[in-house]
């Protein structure tokens, strides 16, 4: 019995390693799968579009730039 131990120890933990890399590789698909599919009429659209339109866009400014000594 203790010969078994190690093994099943090591393939508990390979599921679980495994498990793990399925879940996140589904979830990333999940993502890539949803991508661009945002209806241009619905609610998010007009969220975004409400949002954008409240927020000023300006220029950025940029700082003047310093003289540098030559050395």
């Amino acid at each position: 019995m203790p010969e078994r131990r190690p093994r099943l120890r090591r393939v508990a933990y390979l599921t679980a390693v495994g498990t793990t890399c399925a879940a996140f590789a589904l979830s990333l698909a999940g993502i890539a799968k949803t991508e661009g599919q945002v209806k241009p009429n619905g609610d998010a659209a007009a969220l975004a579009k409400k949002l954008e339109q409240q927020t000023p866009h300006q220029p950025c400014h940029r700082p003047a730039p310093t003289q540098q000594r030559e050395v």
